[in-house]
C-alpha cells in the first residue's frame, strides 16, 4: 500500500480534488507512534484503486490540532471525531465527545518517553 505524506493543507486540496472527481472517502485511521500522531486517509479511486494521504503531527504534549475535512467530506465526521477522542488531537471545527465519556481522555494514545 502506497501512502503518500502530506501538510494540513494539501489533505484539503485533495480531498476537495478526489470529491470532485466522484472518489469516496473510505475511513480515516489514527497512529501513535511515540513521537507523533499520524492521521492516515484512505480514498477509493475506482475498481480496485485507492489513493491513501498520511498527515504527521508532532507530539506537542497535548495541544496537537489538525485541519479537519468533514467541511469538504460530511462522511469524515465520525472518522474524525473518533481520532480526535482516541489519539488526543484536536480536530478544526469538529466538536469531539461523540463516543466516550468524557472521563476517559486519548487512551489510544502513547506516553511520550
Amino acid at each position: 500500500m502506497d501512502v503518500t505524506i502530506v501538510t494540513q493543507q494539501e489533505i484539503q486540496a485533495a480531498a476537495k480534488r478526489l470529491k470532485e472527481s466522484g472518489a469516496r472517502l473510505i475511513t480515516i485511521v489514527g497512529t501513535d507512534t511515540g513521537t507523533n500522531i499520524e492521521v492516515t486517509y484512505f480514498f477509493h479511486t475506482g475498481t480496485g484503486k485507492t489513493e491513501n494521504y498520511r498527515v504527521v503531527v508532532p507530539k506537542t504534549g497535548g495541544n496537537e490540532e489538525i485541519l479537519g475535512i468533514s467541511h469538504i467530506w460530511p462522511a469524515a465526521y465520525v472518522a474524525e471525531n473518533e481520532v480526535s477522542e482516541m489519539f488526543g488531537v484536536k480536530v478544526k471545527d469538529v466538536p469531539g465527545r461523540f463516543f466516550l465519556h468524557e472521563s476517559i481522555t486519548a487512551p489510544l494514545r502513547r506516553k511520550t518517553p
